[in-house]
């Protein structure tokens, strides 16, 4: 952003234009005629101007300087997803995904797989490699750790993350609370040497990909990372080390600029978090896993998903991903061609779209600084009541986490079937082929302590099938 006027026009205060539009509006509120709410709380208003911002803007920074000579200014990995159904196959995958786009694995495992024969020939001090454990974490990390004994892998060679903590695994099994906190704890003691290796990831994206909004996405995932501290704290890891030892992932909807305000606004949080704390921490040592959504997609028209996937993968880099993972709507199941496309979307914002030649693009947008403020403002007002409530675990127990999301869920859910808000390719302009929802279409059924991911087109699906 620079200051200089290169132009002779007189400067015109806010509130000059505001009486202007307001003689145009002829008797009309301005509020209802002209502002809107960004995810139903967030005042989005219709124009900003020099007087909204303050006079020092500091550009964010996403990550560190890079070692080598001769890298672009903006860095990000390019992640793709891992099914292996047998180690053989799955090693050619990971090879031909490396060689053609890919620099950082997210591999589902049960724990139970020959790593040594899964990542044959893989450099892995070139690349990013996320666990995602599909059974028991300790499973996982018993593999991790017999595969870093047996190759006798340094701690510089080992980059990534487990996406697993102790409080995304209450959604998942309901387990206990205090268990989970010890295996994270002898987790964070056992890879304390691996300085680019994060045994634990505070994993917010399974909020938005279940139906909550950007707001409800980071008061949540700020009182999780709360409820981590506080119970590491009394088992003597130090807000320090909790830091060190956390990636974050979180996906990003279709709301392009709103998305970018979440993801820097949520970086932001931490930071503050971390002060309040007594650990002075930068921004740009924060790792950010970021995906697409599986919230915004919609199997009645698998064409505008690739579009979606590529305004929400800008959003991602726009707003400070580390690594990028655009995932297929069907993920395990998605073809070749839905694989590649994804693969490449990451390629063609470097190369064509050159994303990477400026660290944060977004700074000194007068919108964008207005929105990650009013973020940052309502977040810190929902997390305050949210602890007086008795903070996170108390609002897991009694279900309050679930049955907000939900409500946000089935609101948006209705709002696609009644085509008050328009979806192009789901409500509107819909291609009258049901073959592909047939086979695809699965019901979504939930435990009491889960959230799993849905879709805002779900209902709609449900009517199509119904229908065909």
């Amino acid at each position: 952003m620079t200051n200089e006027n290169f132009y002779d026009f007189p400067p015109v205060k806010k509130t000059e234009w505001k009486e202007l539009i307001q003689k145009d509006l002829k008797g009309k509120d301005f509020d209802q005629t002209l502002v809107s709410k960004v995810w139903g709380e967030l005042d989005s208003q219709p124009f900003y101007t020099l007087d909204d911002i303050p006079d020092q803007l500091i550009p964010d920074s996403f990550h560190r300087e890079p070692k080598l000579p001769g890298f672009s200014p903006r860095i990000w990995n390019n992640a793709v997803s891992i099914f292996p159904k047998d180690e053989k196959k799955g090693n050619e995958e990971i090879l031909f995904a490396l060689e053609n786009g890919a620099d950082a694995l997210v591999l589902h495992l049960t724990g139970h797989e020959n790593l040594n024969e899964l990542l044959k020939g893989v450099m892995t001090e070139f690349i990013q490699i996320y666990f995602a454990p599909l059974d028991s974490p300790r499973f996982l990390y018993n593999q991790i750790n017999d595969w870093i004994s047996k190759l006798h892998i340094k701690p510089t060679m080992l980059s990534g993350a487990v996406l697993w903590s102790p409080c995304l695994e209450m959604f998942r099994s309901d387990a206990d609370f205090e268990k989970n906190v010890q295996l994270g704890s002898e987790m964070i003691d056992r890879f304390s040497e691996f300085r680019e290796f994060f045994p634990m990831t505070l994993d917010i994206s399974i909020y938005g990909d279940s139906g909550a909004n950007g707001i409800q996405q980071c008061f949540l995932g700020l009182g999780e990372m709360i409820e981590l501290m506080d119970s590491f704290i009394a088992k003597a890891v130090s807000p320090a080390m909790i830091f060190e030892n956390m990636a974050v992932h979180i996906s990003v909807g279709e709301l392009f600029f709103p998305e970018i305000a979440k993801l820097k606004g949520f970086r932001r949080l931490l930071v503050e978090l971390a002060a309040n704390m007594g650990q002075q921490i930068d921004a740009n040592s924060l790792h950010f896993l970021v995906s697409t959504s599986s919230w915004s997609k919609s199997l009645l028209d698998k064409n505008s998903n690739l579009i979606r996937q590529t305004y929400e993968a800008m959003s991602a880099v726009m707003g400070g991903a580390n690594s990028l993972w655009v995932r297929p709507v069907l993920e395990k199941e998605a073809s070749v061609l839905e694989k590649r496309i994804a693969r490449n979307v990451s390629s063609i914002l470097k190369e064509e779209s050159c994303l990477d030649k400026v660290m944060d693009p977004a700074s000194g947008s007068y919108y964008l600084e207005n929105l990650e403020n009013d973020l940052v403002s309502i977040v810190l007002k929902k997390l305050e009541k949210l602890e007086d409530d008795g903070g996170w675990l108390k609002n897991f127990q009694s279900r309050n986490i679930h049955q907000l999301v939900k409500e946000e869920r089935g609101k948006m859910q209705k709002i696609m079937v009644s085509i008050e808000q328009v979806k192009v390719g789901a409500n509107k302009y819909v291609i009258k082929d049901s073959t592909g929802l047939i086979k695809d279409f699965k019901e979504v059924s939930e435990e009491e302590f889960e959230l799993n991911a849905t879709r805002a087109t779900y209902l709609l699906e449900k009517e199509n099938l119904e229908n065909a």
